[in-house]
């Protein structure tokens, strides 16, 4: 509960400086902001890390690849990042780059689940054996 409160009161500290801030020096709002969420970020690094490793642990008990283990992080790595470019782009009125840059990164998450579809068709094929 702790790192909630932590994570509120650098997004309230931001958003008071964002507002002073962007009467005098508008330009320096964006480089505040990109501190702010690498700050918000390594306020998480912590929990995180037991998170991944309460999932690994999770997945090793019922034996799944560790290949699929490694997509999904990386899946959910390049969701977490496009969402916070896309949301960047957006708040700068850059509403057709974000969009270009949601659609390259679907793309992309869609290729790299292809190992996991191709181990999903695999299994079904088995079954149906």
């Amino acid at each position: 509960m702790s790192i909630i409160i932590k994570i509120t009161g650098v997004s309230l500290i931001y958003l008071c400086f964002s507002i002073v801030l962007k009467s005098y020096r508008p330009e320096y709002v964006f480089l505040m902001r990109i501190c702010t969420v690498t700050v918000i970020f390594a306020l998480i690094a912590d929990d995180l890390s037991q998170f991944i490793s309460n999932v690994l642990v999770s997945f090793s008990i019922f034996n799944i690849d560790s290949e699929h283990i490694n997509l999904l992080f990386k899946v959910s790595g390049i969701a977490v990042v496009t969402d916070f470019v896309c949301d960047t782009l957006k708040d700068s009125g850059e509403n057709s780059l974000a969009g270009a840059v949601t659609v390259v990164s679907k793309i992309f998450i869609i290729y790299l689940a292809l190992p996991i579809l191709n181990s999903l068709i695999a299994f079904c094929v088995k079954l149906i054996e």
